[in-house]
């Protein structure tokens, strides 16, 4: 059922996630100046929490996905290295949560904003089935 070694799908997911990272980074200039004026007619709080978080340039956001390459590495890394380990499994079962929690956000601004956001498209299409995949795989 699981054609890959699960070591080997699990260094996989790396890269799939930067797949998504790259998305982001290409689009996020380009989209949030199309979209500034539509964010702010949102209600005033969800407008600044959602423009809080996009409007930066594509500079800006790859220094922040630098931490979360560096976070979802060593992650990666300590969860490959103590493969039969209760807590390596546990930390990377949470890992894999919280990344489809942030796809989840990703199609929750997608609906409020009613248009597409950096992102949608790899969270959606790549990364949720590879989490969910990686969770069935390590179950």
């Amino acid at each position: 059922m699981f054609p890959l070694e699960l070591a080997n799908a699990i260094w996989l997911f790396v890269i799939i996630f930067m797949i998504h990272d790259f998305e982001e980074i290409i689009v996020v200039e380009h989209w949030s100046g199309r979209v500034e004026e539509r964010v702010k007619r949102l209600n005033r709080k969800l407008g600044y929490l959602i423009w809080r978080f996009w409007k930066v340039n594509s500079y800006q956001f790859a220094k922040r996905d630098i931490f979360i390459f560096l976070v979802a590495s060593c992650i990666t890394i300590l969860k490959v290295q103590f493969m039969e380990s209760d807590w390596a499994a546990v930390m990377y079962v949470i890992f894999l949560f919280i990344v489809l929690l942030h796809n989840a956000i990703h199609l929750v601004q997608t609906i409020i904003l009613r248009s597409y956001t950096p992102g949608l498209y790899t969270s959606v299409l790549i990364v949720t089935p590879y989490c969910i995949y990686l969770l069935f795989a390590l179950r």
